[in-house]
């Protein structure tokens, strides 16, 4: 087991931190019916959210999610089944979790998306998202709008080609636009176009790509940086506080309104909103704040690898093995009962919070191309 390590500088002072990893096996299952009731953590955390990437493989290589080298990408007989995801989903929905997001890597190179987004749309979920660069988006919103998928959220850093280029390594900014236009034409509402605020690249642009998501009813999202990949990606002094990010906002937009003066947006992720009047109208921009002003103790998520390991904590290694249980020759209400059973009694040691730090240390080794976010 390696100790985390500041990027860019000396450890910071105190205990080092150890980030344990669970392998091999699913924890046992000791509770007499745990298949009964709502899914909860230890600490009696509601868990109704379930994000599940569907590939470790990208068409862009982040500076904040991918070494420039790429990874060491899971081999394909690990990877899950759309039956293997299929049946996970309906599982967890009997006992609560009610709503999907679809992650990577970037979902959209996963052949046969649409297919996987008609399977789990038929499962009566009250929400079936999809997080992606949109590269691909241009050719694939109409399908998986017709597929039953209900939202989308866009990564997009920067408005300037040349800073779009330079963080995505590889990326097209005109394209991802075009998809974003693609998926308001076809009836997308609520699109979240979400940015990683990073001071001294695109912190000037903070105004901008608010103007821009509200002028097309999109909805922007600034993240803080986290310190993922053993912190190896974290850029020391790029790191923009919410507060920060609060006073630009405020400077730039107007006063910051309380959110319960616009409109309800839907979803269930950890992003903290405020509402701006823009235009004479309410507009919401959203700041998901996990390194300086965390929200662990309202958690309602988890998190399916590609490889079926169910991650409690984006920000810890250790995790449930859930493929073993697929694999385990089990089906029907065996395999959803077990699947359940296992969950529960993992969840059980769900921790309070997580342990980032603004210089960049407390971060697990997976990659954030790993496990989606």
């Amino acid at each position: 087991m390696k100790d985390v390590d500041c990027a860019g500088g000396p450890r910071a002072d105190g205990p080092r931190v150890r980030l344990p990893v669970v392998t091999g096996k699913p924890l046992p299952v000791d509770v007499e019916g745990a298949s009964a009731g709502p899914l909860t953590d230890g600490l009696r955390r509601r868990i109704s959210y379930l994000r599940i990437s569907l590939t470790d493989r990208c068409n862009y290589r982040c500076t904040y999610c991918m070494p420039e080298a790429g990874i060491e990408l899971a081999a394909r007989a690990d990877v899950l089944s759309f039956e293997e995801i299929e049946a996970t989903v309906a599982a967890l929905k009997l006992v609560g979790v009610a709503r999907v997001r679809l992650t990577g890597g970037e979902p959209t190179v996963r052949k046969d998306l649409v297919e996987l987004t008609e399977r789990l749309a038929r499962l009566g979920l009250e929400d079936l998202a999809l997080s992606t660069n949109g590269e691909r988006l241009l050719e694939l919103a109409a399908p998986l709008k017709a597929a039953g998928l209900t939202r989308l959220n866009v990564s997009v850093d920067t408005l300037v080609p040349e800073r779009f280029r330079q963080v995505t390594r590889r990326g097209d900014l005109d394209k991802v636009l075009a998809g974003l236009s693609a998926a308001r034409a076809v009836g997308f509402a609520h699109t979240k176009v979400n940015c990683v605020a990073m001071r001294g690249f695109n912190d000037d642009e903070i105004g901008a790509l608010c103007r821009y998501c509200w002028d097309r009813d999109f909805i922007p999202r600034f993240i803080e940086l986290m310190p993922m990949s053993d912190g190896e990606l974290f850029y020391p002094g790029k790191f923009l506080p919410v507060a920060e990010l609060r006073a630009t906002l405020t400077r730039e937009l107007g006063p910051l309104l309380d959110v319960e003066s616009g409109e309800p947006l839907p979803g269930v992720g950890p992003a903290r909103y405020a509402a701006v009047m823009y235009q004479g109208k309410l507009r919401q921009v959203g700041m998901i704040s996990a390194v300086s002003e965390p929200f662990c103790d309202t958690c309602n998520r988890v998190r399916l690898s590609s490889t079926g390991q169910l991650h409690a904590c984006l920000a810890y290694d250790d995790a449930i093995d859930l493929r073993s249980v697929l694999r385990s020759g089990l089906t029907g209400d065996d395999l959803t009962d077990r699947l359940v059973q296992v969950t529960r009694s993992g969840l059980s040691d769900k921790r309070a919070s997580h342990v980032f730090s603004q210089a960049g240390c407390g971060g697990p080794r997976k990659h954030m191309v790993s496990i989606g976010g």
